[in-house]
This record gives structure tokens, sequence and C-alpha cells, in this order.
């Protein structure tokens, strides 16, 4: 599907917020506010306010965490230095958190939300219900998805019984921009883009579980960024007849 977007920008980003997040928050402000004391989820634990400037803590006391990635665990998914961390309660009784990761301009770059997996707002089960084509995506938890109708490059995964989903803003990736570009300012840019763009992404929740791959690979995407960024960029010339001369009178040109 051919979505026509801003220039370098932003093209996906209700859509992928739709998706991953379900009715939870999407995004977040930029608020350089105070730390904040840690709560204990799945994997390694630390304070949010560990994170250091630019973070916002006020994720609740739940069951289930996301503050413990930082910002250098996110920013190899990023073009861009990260700003800004807002920790947020999410589920239906705030036993989850969702982390946005924000840009100078974007407030949520990247959102991670962590639930257990029977909250009653948002679960595995119901977000492949609502996904026009879900497609598996191997390696991350103990099984994960995302939807390949919609270049879309979120994911949902679930590891025993704590839910993850991460929501990147796809052209905040490296080399994703420079494709959009290529392909004429759309989201376009291919399946196989799509599909390397969801396994960094699910690296995430791995850190989440505090197992598999907890490191992204998105070096296939850098290189198809750079190589659709290097191509010369081709123009038409407009023909004119050779016996064609301008009026002199003020008629219109023939």
């Amino acid at each position: 599907m051919n979505v026509m977007r801003v220039p370098h920008g932003r093209l996906i980003r209700a859509t992928a917020c739709l998706f991953a997040l379900g009715l939870a928050a999407c995004g977040g402000s930029s608020s350089k506010a105070a730390s904040s004391t840690s709560t204990t989820g799945a994997g390694a634990s630390t304070s949010a306010s560990s994170q250091g400037s630019g973070t916002t803590a006020g994720g609740g006391n739940g069951s289930t965490t996301c503050n413990q990635l930082t910002k250098a665990d996110v920013q190899p998914l990023l073009s861009q230095p990260i700003t800004s961390v807002v920790v947020k309660p999410a589920g239906a009784k705030g036993e989850g958190q969702q982390c946005s990761f924000g840009l100078v301009d974007v407030s949520a770059a990247i959102s991670v939300t962590v639930l257990p997996e029977n909250d009653i707002l948002q679960n595995y089960d119901g977000d492949i219900r609502s996904t026009a084509k879900p497609v598996s995506v191997p390696g991350i938890g103990d099984k994960a998805f995302r939807d390949g109708d919609h270049g879309s490059a979120s994911i949902t995964a679930l590891k025993g019984d704590v839910y993850c989903s991460v929501a990147p803003q796809s052209d905040d990736m490296p080399g994703v921009a420079q494709l959009e570009d290529a392909a004429g300012n759309t989201s376009n840019i291919g399946d196989k883009a799509y599909s390397e763009i969801a396994a960094a992404a699910g690296t995430l929740c791995d850190r989440i579980y505090g197992s598999g791959n907890t490191t992204p690979d998105l070096t296939d995407l850098v290189a198809a960024g750079a190589a659709a960024a290097s191509q010369p960029t081709t123009t038409t010339a407009l023909t004119v007849p050779a016996n064609f001369t301008l009026p002199t009178d003020g008629s219109p040109a023939p």
C-alpha cells in the first residue's frame, strides 16, 4: 500500500502507534522531570532515573515494567540521539508500563509497552485477531508477529505471561528515510525492510524478557538506504520543435 508522506517524516506514526499500543496512550512529552524509584519486572531492573537527563518517571508500581531499558539499549535503533525518555503506567489497572524514547522533534520515536498477558485492554491473541495479515517473527520471546499488510514496523511478542510490543516510527531508524525518499516519498520500501525493522525492534522485548537476541542488526537496512541515497536524481528534458519560435505580438504560443 503506497502512503504519501510528509518529507522525511512521520508517515506511519499513527498506524504504528495504534497497532502496537492499542488503547494505551501514544507518545509522550519531552519533559525533563525528576527521577523515580525502581520497579521490578521481567529481566534485570534498574532505576528509570539512571537513564539520565530527559527522563520523566511516572510509571507507577506495576508488576510488569519496561523502565529497565536504557538509552544505550535503544539508541542503535535510531538515527538521531535520544533526548527524552517518558515512562507511564499502562494496562487496565496500571499493572504494566509504556516507555517512550524521544528525539529533538519526536516525542515517541520508539514506544515499548509491557503488560501481563491477561490485561483486559490489550493482549497478544486480541492483537492477532485485529491484525490484517499477521506474520511470524522468529526468535523473539516465545512467539512474536508483525503486520505484513500495512507497511507497519511494529512487533508484538509474548514470553510466558509477559506481553511486549514495540512501535518504532520507521523513518527515524537508520536507512529508512532514504528508502522512503527513493520510493517516491511513500512507505512502499518492501517487506524485506519491514521484516528487518521488526526483528531489530523485537530485540527490545528480548531485553525485557532477559533472554534471546538483544543485539539489533540493521546492516542490510543501512546499506540499502545508502545505496538508495547514492542514486542520481533524473529529470526529463522538454523536447522543443526545431521550428518553434516565441510570438512577438502577445498572442499565445502555438
